[in-house]
This record gives structure tokens, C-alpha cells and sequence, in this order.
């Protein structure tokens, strides 16, 4: 059982980071060459935000807590345990990062994203977001890297 949740849990964070790398490195640019482009990234953005925003990240969450608990770690006894536990810390970072990204990606994909095509102003603040919410994405696969190997800076390197 914990195999299918962990492959589940990585399979989610693939569709969540990489599917915002696709749409930066890829789609964007190239939907910027198009006529009403603003409309085409709307909407595309929308259907991004149902699968990746409102099912990806709740089922990330949930995955997430399915993995702590086969690494006999109760979500709340986490916030508990001291924080002398490089493991313990780093998973809390990236439990904190989970929340922050999780409350940019509402903000962006109900308020701003929708907005986008009123005013350049929120189309400027969806980028901005929206690229925050990358960058933030990238430094939880970080996070989630280091915890493979042990949640501490290690300096032998395995292969």
C-alpha cells in the first residue's frame, strides 16, 4: 500500500510542477504569437487549475499524509516533536511551502487568473503568482529529494 501511495504522491507532483513548466517553457510562449491570446491562456489556465489546483494538490495532501504515516509520522504530532530532528525539519518546511503553495494557487487560479483578461494589472499579478508558485514548487521537489536521503545535508554522495 505505501508503494501505490508514494508512486500516486509523485505522479501528483509531477502534474503539479511539471504541468506549470509546460505552460511556462511551452505553452505560453508559444500561445503568446496567437491572436486573443489572453483568452487561450484563460482558458487553458482554467483547465489547468481543476485538475492540478482543486484535484492535484488536495490528492498531494492527502498522499502526502498517507507517506508520513508509513514513516510512523502522525500529521500532528510533527508540529510537536522538536525540531532537533533534521528529518523532522525538513519535512516541516516542506509541509509549510505545501500550505503556501496551496493558498497562491486558490489566490491565482479564483481571483487573479479569472481577472486576467480585465486588467493588466491582474494579468501582471497572475504572472507573478503564478511564477512564485513555480519557483515554490521547485524548492518542494527539492525538499522532497532531501528527505530521500535522509533529510540532512550529507556529504557523501551515493549513487
Amino acid at each position: 500500500m505505501k508503494e501505490l501511495c508514494l508512486t500516486l504522491h509523485i505522479l501528483l507532483a509531477t502534474l503539479w510542477v511539471g504541468g506549470m513548466l509546460f505552460m511556462v517553457i511551452v505553452l505560453i510562449p508559444y500561445i503568446r504569437k496567437l491572436p486573443d491570446n489572453i483568452h487561450i491562456i484563460k482558458s487553458v489556465g482554467i483547465r489547468y487549475s481543476v485538475a492540478g489546483t482543486f484535484i492535484g494538490l488536495p490528492l498531494l495532501f492527502i498522499t502526502g499524509l498517507c507517506n508520513m504515516n508509513a514513516m510512523g509520522i502522525s500529521f500532528f504530532s510533527l508540529f510537536t516533536m522538536p525540531n532537533s530532528n533534521p528529518y523532522l525539519l525538513t519535512l516541516k518546511h516542506k509541509i509549510y511551502l505545501f500550505f503556501l503553495t496551496f493558498i497562491l494557487a486558490v489566490i491565482h487560479d479564483l481571483y487573479l487568473g479569472l481577472r486576467s483578461d480585465q486588467n493588466p494589472k491582474y494579468r501582471i499579478t497572475a504572472r507573478i503568482v503564478g511564477l512564485a508558485n513555480l519557483l515554490i514548487g521547485i524548492a518542494i521537489v527539492y525538499l522532497a529529494v532531501k528527505l530521500r536521503f535522509g533529510g540532512w545535508n550529507r556529504t557523501k554522495i551515493y549513487f
